[in-house]
């Protein structure tokens, strides 16, 4: 299985806060939309996130993308570090 490290503007992601960024929409008529969380950015390699597998990369990045669209977060760069063990 494939190990990823996502690192922003060069920092390390280390995960998702409790601190409300921003509001999205879902659909439907009675919707109140999701919320839209914070990133954990550590300057520590060894304190990042791993992220295991495709499908949670995928995850990640999707809240990485809410973050930029509904909430207050902007990067000049993004980078997906392939961890080799």
């Amino acid at each position: 299985m494939n190990t990823y490290l996502i690192k922003i503007d060069g920092l390390y992601f280390a995960g998702i806060t409790e601190h409300e960024m921003g509001k999205s929409a879902v659909g439907g008529w009675y919707d109140e939309g999701k919320t839209i969380r914070g990133l954990l950015l550590v300057t520590e390699k060894e304190q990042a996130k791993k992220i295991e597998g495709n499908v949670n990369l995928n995850s990640y990045w999707k809240r990485i993308y809410d973050l930029l669209r509904y909430g207050n977060f902007e990067f000049n760069k993004l980078e997906i570090e392939k961890v080799v063990e």
